[in-house]
């Protein structure tokens, strides 16, 4: 596959995830309507529904503008990467864009595989939404070939290893003017990365241990990121703009208390 050929195929791949996904949520926000009508004593709230498309097509449009540009700058990373062992000969050309994560029959297996959830789920549990909006959030990115769901798991720093190795350099000197050579010695060892609040740690924490995402989104990541700070699991240093540097001292869920029911 020549590297027009896989344009076109990346090209199709985001098209077909992003109307799937605009399709399927807009078969959910008619049917929701319906059945508010049908359970209560009223007309169905046209305007109510209209209101609900309107916010669903500025949603799919956002998608499918920013896999577009993601599609853009990963050009400049084209084939930086070296293939890995045992990668699928359907997926090597697709490596550049991320870590090898696995192959799947379709986006419900992709799902659970990603969540590393197998139990037993609600039975109106939308695993193939679940799988779509990954890969439209950009927390993996996906192709299909001859039948098979191959996924990638993209990096979270698109600026690539040279900007990781500055943003540590930087945070070094600041520990090291804060808290001397010691500081360093203990904090960066542990270093979390760079996030707008603590809010966006959590999450980004969480995502990526295997918690269900129905189960994630009932957790309250405001609170539980302050009582890891309390605890001194965390800690914070102010990256300016209203961002800052998170430092992990110990596993924030090793406490009793952040043990999720999964």
């Amino acid at each position: 596959m020549d590297s027009r050929q896989r344009t076109r195929h990346e090209i199709s791949r985001d098209v077909r995830c992003t109307a799937t996904g605009f399709a399927h949520e807009l078969v959910k926000a008619a049917v929701a309507s319906l059945e508010r009508s049908a359970l209560g004593d009223s007309d169905p709230d046209v305007a109510r529904l209209f209101d609900e498309v309107d916010a669903l097509v500025h949603r799919f449009r956002s998608h499918h503008r920013e896999l577009s540009n993601a599609r853009v700058l990963r050009r400049g990373t084209r084939l930086a990467r070296a293939p890995e062992p045992g990668l699928p000969e359907a997926a090597q050309p697709f490596s550049y864009v991320g870590a090898y994560f696995g192959a799947y029959s379709d986006f419900d297996a992709f799902a659970r595989g990603a969540l590393g959830f197998t139990g037993n789920l609600h039975p109106r549990t939308d695993m193939t939404a679940i799988g779509l909006d990954m890969h439209l959030q950009r927390h993996f990115w996906t192709v299909e070939r001859q039948g098979t769901l191959y996924a990638f798991r993209l990096d979270d720093d698109e600026g690539g290893e040279a900007d990781t190795e500055r943003q540590a350099e930087h945070v070094r000197r600041m520990l090291r003017a804060r808290f001397g050579d010691d500081g360093v010695a203990e904090a960066m060892p542990i270093y979390a990365g760079r996030f707008r609040s603590i809010t966006e740690f959590v999450r980004s924490f969480l995502w990526k241990l295997p918690f269900p995402t129905w189960l994630l989104i009932h957790v309250d990541v405001t609170t539980l990121g302050y009582e890891w700070s309390v605890d001194r699991s965390i800690f914070t240093l102010s990256a300016g703009e209203g961002g800052m540097h998170v430092f992990v001292r110990r596993d924030p869920l090793s406490h009793w208390r952040y043990r999720l029911p999964v």
